[in-house]
């Protein structure tokens, strides 16, 4: 038995079946299907290994799901759903059409206008951003001198670099505003994250390699980054426990940032990877209610429904999960809708009844 192979056969073992994670899925919520809940899924992969159902009993399921964590949040056997879904797509699953899509964005083989082009393709509304003339990391120097506090390295990210040019612009100024040098190593590529979620090991190994390669060259006190899932694959899978998030960032250096308050009705929209992996809840909240009126929704954890290339394999089922989290955030009366995750800032976007920002962009209007 080959040792992938050996490994999954242990994950899916630990499922007591309990259930508790159905009513954590956002997928499950909307199909209401046993087999596409997390514990159906991981009892049907069971089943294939044991050989007690085809491949394609497999493969009808491995597709459903976002890979947000929600699952993992609840479990209380502390079972890795995320890491079984990815063994099986090793396995089972692996997706040609995605990974064309996946390598087009990320290695741009092709133009990044043609990622949105599909998605307006696909959705019903008409796709509200397009990718920036001029990409984040071609506009800036790679090192910015602050007052030497400590070494900070940006990890940008493949959609903010090529689409929110602005986030990264707000989360550089507010580093070299609490006194730090930052690092902004135009050498960087893609997390891995998207090229795991469907399998494809040896491609996320070469972008590990590069990027470890890379921070060990600048030795970083910290890493930042706008995407909380760049940030748990660098902790989870590169086993890197120096990142931040920009809300902890923030609270670290209210002294020197000197934040003033906004007055802004503002909301706060709680990304899978940030709340369910990182485990940041409070911490955001807390900046929101320094630079402005916070307001709590109803389901803030409710994931936005992209997932990623989730969002254009399974079109409709995100499109229902966005259309709750639009009631949530308009029941709210909150003037604008705030987040730290690009990938739910670019699938909310107009489609939310308010204006959408960065945390990051409301941090650094906010410093006086």
């Amino acid at each position: 038995m080959e040792k992938s192979h050996l490994n999954l056969f242990e994950l899916v073992n630990v499922c007591v079946r309990c259930g508790n994670c159905l009513t954590s899925c956002p997928v499950y919520e909307i199909q209401r299907d046993e087999a596409v809940s997390p514990r159906g899924k991981i009892y049907l992969i069971k089943y294939g290994l044991e050989g007690k159902i085809k491949e394609k009993g497999i493969l009808d399921v491995l597709p459903y799901c976002s890979l947000c964590g929600g699952c993992e949040f609840v479990c209380p056997s502390g079972i890795r759903t995320i890491d079984i879904i990815i063994e099986a797509r090793k396995k089972w699953g692996k997706n040609r059409l995605k990974k064309i899509a996946i390598d087009g964005l990320t290695k741009e083989i092709f133009p990044a206008h043609l990622f949105t082009t599909i998605l307006s393709i696909i959705s019903p509304e008409k796709f509200p951003f397009s990718p920036s003339p001029r990409p984040f990391l071609s506009t800036v120097n790679e090192f910015i001198k602050g007052k030497g506090k400590g070494k900070v390295l940006f990890f940008v990210g493949c959609l903010t670099n090529k689409f929110f040019p602005n986030i990264a612009r707000a989360i550089s100024e507010i580093v070299v505003k609490a006194g730090y040098d930052l690092y902004i190593p135009k050498g960087q590529v893609c997390c891995g994250f998207p090229y795991l979620s469907i399998g494809e090991e040896r491609e996320f190994q070469k972008m590990k390699t590069h990027n470890l390669k890379m921070i060990k060259k600048i030795e970083p006190d910290l890493i930042i980054s706008p995407c909380p899932t760049g940030l748990n694959t660098f902790r989870r899978y590169y086993r890197l426990d120096n990142v931040i998030d920009v809300s902890n960032f923030v609270l670290k250096n209210l002294e020197h940032l000197k934040l003033k308050n906004l007055n802004w009705n503002m909301t706060w929209h709680d990304p899978c990877h940030l709340k369910k992996e990182l485990g940041i809840r409070k911490e955001p909240r807390k900046v929101l209610s320094i630079v402005g009126n916070f307001v709590e929704m109803e389901r803030p954890d409710l994931c936005c429904g992209f997932g990623g290339s989730f969002s254009l394999s399974h079109p409709e089922i995100s499109f229902k999960i966005r259309n709750k989290k639009k009631e949530f955030v308009l029941e709210s009366g909150a003037d604008y809708l705030v987040t730290e995750c690009p990938g739910c800032i670019m699938f909310l976007g107009s489609y939310s009844p308010v204006k959408t920002l960065h945390l990051g962009e409301i941090v650094n209007r906010a410093i006086r």
